[in-house]
Formats: structure tokens, C-alpha cells, sequence
């Protein structure tokens, strides 16, 4: 089997998915590390007889020569990423792989080239350029190494709408904007894929070309010229004279490299138990993991059952599983779940994967901790890993241990009476639509929509136009006259999901003591927030009756009541503290209703009724989470000029926000991350992107991150603040969720006032920020008693 990988193709894409990264000299290491770990993995699970990697190479090209503006869009090459694609040229030879060059020529046609000249009858090409996909044939597949699927010619049919022969003739008609092909000016995918299918190829659809009628017709005649133009620059090229750099395997000079660069994860699963201690100590760190309700112990390089180990152990994978369910000694530890997801929280924590055998993991995940580590000190995460993260990982675990009481007679009425009104709900639709059909079929429902009732769709997915949550609430703003059905549409799904999720499912998860145990997990997002999870009850619906009901099913036990504690409005705070801006800060030290405040300056009105306040809530959080003027209009009814206007009032009220919008945007795109009050990271891919719609939600979330990842720092500050003064009062109360800015305490009916006292000055003075915190409360026997 022979294996060729495009070098640049998957360079850019770990780029752009891996936090920076560089050893004690400040070079840049991040791809390499990933880019080489990824070469060994390939090995491992594929045992390929020759690896190629190709890299383009410097200097014009023909296709340059005859076409200017040839990937002229293309953003310029990452002045970080240079000298690593460069160390990758000079490391992967000695590692035995085979890198393939050539001066003033493109990768694509040095891949044409060694396949066509390689017998081999079992070739994978691994590249996301759609423009390769011509290659695949009996011989060649397309090798996705992140999904394990290898697409073959019918696979490349099914991905793209034509077959790999017909790649060609199809991009022709549609161009390709990531390479600057224009292809038929009007022309888009779907439209080039049904012509190349029709007819076969160009020459045939030109031959033909009475057979198209109307407008299109008219695009195809005046775009043939670009059409065959931009076939000529998709086609390849085979060449002469290219450079293969000397593939002889040398471990002596890898090790230096490796050792010079500090790539000591990669140094060690390459060689082992012949690893030299001069350069990173053990093979192998000793650690317990966590892992599908089982505890696991790795020493020495293997797993072992001798659980007096535990006690030594400093390197733990979920730890908060493993102290629910084990007597640990505490000491200085490292959680790899927690430190892997802090050093890139998009991507999440590092995992098993669907196949790989616990040992497996746990020697990669062993081999991996030290650096995973040392990346954490290096993005200078390791004093909120230890003040925050450690303390909050503990808080969970007793959370979890405690669990809330649930009362299985009410959840059966709510249960009963969901589905009586479910089938009125669906008689509705079916009586609107004249048919019956199942309204929980996206298919079904999008052949109604839009095929019988002729709905105009707004959102269009691979299989179909979107029925989604968010398309429905856009396709009422489109089709207003289909107003009644989208909205009985969405009550059925609210409704149809608290009955699945929140009713007799909800009882699958209590214990004999009828309390629910759910799971919060503290690497789930990449702000910085908890999350909830079997079951999850972050979610239940606030605001409809049937939620407030279902809360209502949670009860305190005897002599106990629920309490809870909410922080008012803190990401308009947070926002507010951050942007400096003069008006919002006064509005929250006078303590007036910002929503009200914001209505009467941008509707400039005395009186504000319920419909101005909520289109100012509406605009408020909005700028928090980036709305555009097209969102805010979908989520409150207005027009998108109306919308429009209220934004650009909005920032002539608050000017200081403006400002530290472009501000933070522009920060992202310097430094290629955000941070919160507390420095956590995250890192912003696309932020430079010259694609517009990758950049604006790059740019959305740049404008979010700092503001609702502090507002999860400040929750878990509070967190920490109270457990502590649970355990030095030893005060009759214990804490039992957590629900974004909210926590829900279950205490002793006759200490209650004083908690409520202590607790709340504690939430409200846990940070210092320019405007005062304040947090609300409510006591109730029930769940839903507290709103």
C-alpha cells in the first residue's frame, strides 16, 4: 500500500485547529508535533509500504503565468507555520518517509505524477482539496484519517454530486473559490453537478446547449470561455525531474532533532524503552484513569491492578470520577482531561477513540502528559488550573455525590397529560396541511413545507433545506403567511422534547432514594461554562408553563427547602467592566433596568411598554453574543431595517462598546486568541480568514468569549467561596446544582435566613470589577417554586 499525504493541505489545517506552541527557545512547534504524531498514527493503524508527503513549492507556476489571479486570494502563508513546514521537510526523511518536491510546481501535479507512475494497487491520498478528488479511481481513495472513511469513486459521487472523472468538467462550471477558478459566472454546485450529470462533459452540455433553456442557458453561453479556461487550470499535469529527498531512515539524527526541538512526546513513541533520560526522564508517566465507569492503573508503561499505587500517583485522566468512587490521597495533581482541555478548549480533552483499546489510550495519553503540562505552563493557564479548576473539579464530585430529589407521581401526570395534548397539537398541523405525515421526519416535514404548502426556505444542508429549530423561526419572517402552522410546528417540538427527555426518562436516572445524579461535566464547552448530562437539567425550559412544571417535580427533603442564587444580568456587567463605557456603567451603579434605560434612548420614549423592553433585552444580549442586524430581526419579529437602526443607536448610546469590539477583534487577530477576566483562552480560528462567512463567526465568537467565559470564571470563583464556607461553618446545606449563572443550594428550613445572608455577600464580592455585582434569590420547596 502506498500512502501520499499533501503535505500543505494538512500543515494548514492543524494550524488552524491546534493552540501555538513553541519549546524553551520560542520556536514554533505546534504543527510539527501534531503533523509528525499524526505520521506515527498513519503507521500504526494503516502499515503503509511507502508514505510520500508532498509540499507545494516557492516561485510562479504555469498556472500563475496564464492566470494572475491563480490563488491570488489565498491568505498568505502564517509567518509561524513557514519554518515548521520547512523542519517538516528535513525531519520526516530520517523518520523513513519519502518528501516530494519540485521548484515553481504544485503539489496537485506532483500527486498526479507519483500515482500515475506507481503500480501499487492499493493507493490512499489524504487531502481536502476538492480539485484531487479527479484522482480516485479502482487504484486511488481518498483517505479521511479523522473519520477512518476511504472514499472511493462512488463515495466521491455521493460527497460531491458527480463522479471523480467528472470532477474536472464540474468544477469548470462552478469554479473553485478556494484556488481563484471562476468558473461560470452564476453557475453554484448544485446547478454545475445536475448539467455534468445530464450531459456527461462540457464539450457534450456545449453541443447540446439548446437543450437548457431560460436564464441559465444564457450564463452557460456567455461564461464558455471562462468554462474552458478554468478547465484547462484544473487539469494536471504530469511532470519531469521531481526531487525525492532521501528516505533512508536515520534514528541517530532524529533523535538529536527531536531532542533540539523538544518533541519529547514525539521522541518517545517513536523509540520507547530506548528513550534517553537526558532528554525527557521516563518513558512513560504513571497515572489512574477514569474510564467508562472503571478505574484503570498505568505504571511503568502497562496496566497494572495493584491499587496501593493510588496513593502515589500524581497524573489522573478524570479525576472527578475516579474520587467519587475511590479513597485518593490529594496531593499536587494533574488532571490530563481537565489541562488538555485548557490548553485548546475548542477541540475539548483528549479521548479514547471509538476503537482503541484502553491500553492503547493510556500509553498515548501517558506519553502525551508531560508536554500537555508543560503547554499549560507555557500559555500561562497553570495558576487558574490550580486556584480554579482543581477546587471546582472537587465541588462537582460532591455535587454529583448528593444528587436531587425527584417525585415519580407528578412526573407520570405531566407525562399523561404532554401526550393528550401532543396528538390535539399534531390533529392541528395535519388538519392545516390536509395530510398525514410524521412530524418528527425532517424529511417528511421538509416535503410539506416545501413541496405541497410552497413555503419560501431560507437554509439550505447537504440533504435538503433545513427544518431546524432556528430555519423555522427565519422561515416565519419569509413566509409570515404560514405564520399559525411554523409556530403550532415548534410548540409540537418543545413540547415532544420535555415529554421524551424531562418526563419517564427523567425516573430512568433515580437511585432507591428517588434522587437524580446528574453528571456535570467541566470540559464540555469551550468558554469555560459547565455543563449538565444524564440527565442534562441546565436545559429545561424556563420560561414555558410545562418547564416551570417539571421543575416543580424536584422537591427538598423533609425539613429541608431549595435555595438559589443568581447573578442579575452579569455578562451586560462583565461588558460594562470591559468596554468602560460611562453610560453603562452608571446605569448599573444607579441599579436602573438597563433593558428599560436602553429602550427609552434608542426608541426615545418616556414610557416603555413590553414590546420596546424586550427588542432592547433582545439588542443587549445580542451585542454580547455578536448578533447581526438579520438575527436580531429573526428573534424579535422586526424588520432588518428597523433592526439595523436600533444597533447603530444602540452603539451611538454606548459608544465605548463599539470601541471595544473592534477592539477585541482586533486583539484576536493579532494574537490569535481572546481571554477572559481570569486569563483563560480560547483560541480563534478563521479570525483572519479571508472567507467572509468563516471570519464574521470567528469575529462573533472573538466578541463573546471574553465576556461569557468570565461570567463562568466568576460563577466558579462563587463556587469555590461558598463551598468554603460550607465547610468551615459546617452550617446544615449543601450545594446541588449548577445551571450557567445560578446555583441551587438545599438547606435546613431553620438556617436558612442566615445562609441567605452570608451567601449572598459572598457571591457579590468574590471579584472586584468596575461595576457592582448583584445576585438574587428565591426559596421554595420545590424546584420550580424559585422563579
Amino acid at each position: 500500500m502506498i500512502l501520499i499525504i499533501d503535505g500543505h493541505s494538512v500543515s494548514y489545517r492543524i494550524y488552524y485547529k491546534t493552540p501555538p506552541l513553541s519549546n524553551s527557545k520560542g520556536v514554533p512547534t505546534s504543527v510539527l508535533h501534531s503533523f509528525l504524531n499524526l505520521i506515527i498514527s498513519l503507521r500504526e493503524k494503516l502499515n503503509p509500504d511507502t508514505i510520500y508527503v508532498v509540499f507545494d513549492s516557492k516561485g510562479e507556476t504555469n498556472r500563475h503565468k496564464i492566470h494572475k489571479e491563480y490563488k491570488s486570494q489565498r491568505e498568505k502563508t502564517p509567518e509561524d507555520l513557514i519554518p515548521q513546514i520547512e523542519r517538516l521537510k528535513e525531519i520526516l526523511p530520517l523518520m523513513g518517509v519519502c518528501v516530494a518536491v519540485k521548484e515553481a510546481t504544485e503539489a496537485d501535479d506532483i500527486i498526479y505524477t507519483l500515482i500515475k507512475r506507481n503500480d501499487d494497487k492499493n493507493i490512499y491520498l489524504i487531502t481536502k482539496d476538492k480539485d484531487l478528488h479527479q484522482l480516485v479511481n479502482d487504484r486511488v481513495k481518498i483517505y479521511d484519517y479523522q473519520d477512518d472513511i476511504a472514499l472511493d469513486r462512488d463515495g466521491v459521487f455521493k460527497k460531491i454530486g458527480v463522479y471523480p472523472e467528472q470532477i474536472k468538467d464540474f468544477l469548470a462550471l462552478c469554479g473553485d473559490k478556494s484556488d481563484n477558478i471562476p468558473g461560470v459566472r452564476g453557475v453554484g454546485e448544485k446547478t454545475a453537478a445536475k448539467l455534468v450529470s445530464q450531459f456527461g462533459s462540457l464539450e457534450d452540455l456545449y453541443e447540446n446547449i439548446d437543450e437548457v433553456k431560460g436564464k441559465l442557458k444564457e450564463k452557460l453561453l456567455a461564461g464558455k470561455e471562462d468554462a474552458f479556461f478554468s478547465r484547462s487550470l484544473i487539469k494536471l499535469e504530469e511532470i519531469d525531474d521531481i526531487e525525492i529527498r532521501d528516505n533512508k531512515q536515520d534514528n541517530e539524527k532524529l533523535k538529536k532533532y527531536l531532542s533540539d526541538l523538544e518533541l519529547k512526546t514525539i521522541y518517545k513513541r517513536l523509540f520507547g524503552e530506548g528513550f534517553d533520560d537526558s532528554v525527557s526522564g521516563e518513558n512513560y508517566v504513571d497515572l489512574a484513569a477514569w474510564i467508562d465507569n472503571e478505574l484503570f492503573l498505568f505504571k511503568n508503561g502497562k496496566l497494572v491492578n495493584d491499587f496501593s499505587i493510588l496513593k502515589e500517583i500524581n497524573y489522573f485522566y478524570d479525576l472527578k470520577g475516579i474520587i467519587k468512587n475511590n479513597k485518593v490521597d490529594l496531593k499536587k495533581f494533574y488532571d490530563l482531561k481537565i489541562i488538555s482541555w485548557m490548553n485548546n478548549p475548542d477541540e475539548g480533552s483528549v479521548k479514547k477513540h471509538k476503537d482503541e483499546s484502553v491500553e492503547t489510550f493510556l500509553k498515548r495519553l501517558s506519553s502525551l502528559a508531560e508536554e500537555e503540562v508543560s503547554k499549560l505552563k507555557n500559555l500561562q493557564l497553570e495558576k487558574l488550573y490550580r486556584d480554579i479548576e482543581c477546587n471546582i473539579l472537587l465541588i462537582l464530585a460532591e455535587m454529583e455525590k448528593i444528587g436531587i430529589k425527584i417525585n415519580a407521581d407528578k412526573v407520570y401526570n405531566i407525562h399523561k397529560e404532554l401526550d393528550e395534548k401532543l396528538i390535539n397539537i399534531e390533529k392541528e398541523i395535519f388538519d392545516y396541511c390536509k395530510e398525514e405525515f410524521n412530524l418528527n421526519s425532517p424529511k417528511q416535514l421538509s416535503v410539506i413545507l416545501f413541496e405541497k404548502l410552497g413555503l419560501k426556505p431560507v437554509k439550505k444542508t447537504k440533504t435538503g433545506f433545513s427544518t431546524s429549530e432556528e430555519a423555522l423561526k427565519e422561515l416565519i419572517i419569509q413566509n409570515p403567511e404560514h405564520f399559525i402552522l411554523i409556530e403550532k410546528i415548534l410548540a409540537y417540538r418543545e413540547l415532544n422534547k420535555l415529554k421524551s427527555t424531562y418526563t419517564v426518562n427523567l425516573l430512568n436516572y433515580a437511585d432507591e432514594s428517588r434522587r437524580i445524579h446528574s453528571e456535570f461535566n467541566q470540559t464540555g464547552t469551550a468558554t469555560g461554562r459547565i455543563s449538565s448530562t444524564n440527565p442534562n437539567l441546565q436545559n429545561i425550559p424556563t420560561s414555558s408553563d410545562y418547564g416551570k412544571r417539571i421543575r416543580d417535580c424536584f422537591e427538598a427533603e423533609s425539613g429541608f427547602s431549595f435555595v438559589s442564587f443568581d447573578y442579575s444580568q452579569i455578562e451586560l456587567r462583565i461588558l460594562a467592566h470591559l468596554s468602560k463605557d460611562e453610560k453603562l456603567l452608571e446605569a448599573f451603579h444607579k441599579n436602573e433596568d438597563i433593558h428599560t434605560k436602553t429602550a427609552k434612548e434608542i426608541f426615545n420614549v418616556d414610557k416603555v411598554d413590553a414590546r420596546l423592553r424586550r427588542i432592547a433585552k433582545a439588542v443587549n444580549f445580542g451585542i454580547v453574543y455578536g448578533l447581526s442586524p438579520y438575527g436580531l430581526a429573526r428573534d424579535t419579529g422586526i424588520s432588518q431595517k428597523e433592526a439595523s437602526d436600533f444597533i447603530d443607536k444602540y452603539f451611538k448610546l454606548y459608544p465605548k462598546v463599539k470601541d471595544y469590539i473592534e477592539s477585541i477583534i482586533k486583539q484576536a487577530g493579532e494574537k490569535g486568541y481572546t481571554e477572559t477576566i481570569l486569563r483563560r483562552k480560547r483560541f480563534i480560528r478563521n479570525i483572519n480568514s479571508k472567507n467572509k462567512m468563516l471570519r464574521q463567526r470567528a469575529e462573533r465568537i472573538a466578541i463573546n468569549a471574553p465576556i461569557q467565559g468570565s461570567a463562568a470564571d466568576i460563577i466558579k470563583l462563587a463556587m469555590i467561596s461558598v463551598y468554603k464556607y460550607l465547610q468551615d461553618t459546617k452550617i446544615d446545606a449543601r450545594m446541588i446544582l449548577q445551571i450557567h449563572d445560578e446555583l441551587i443550594f438545599e438547606v435546613k428550613d431553620d438556617v436558612i435566613d442566615l445562609f441567605i445572608k452570608d451567601t449572598k455577600e459572598l457571591m457579590e464580592s468574590v471579584i472586584e470589577l468596575d461595576v457592582p455585582l448583584s445576585v438574587n434569590y428565591g426559596v421554595g420547596k420545590t424546584w420550580g417554586d424559585l422563579k
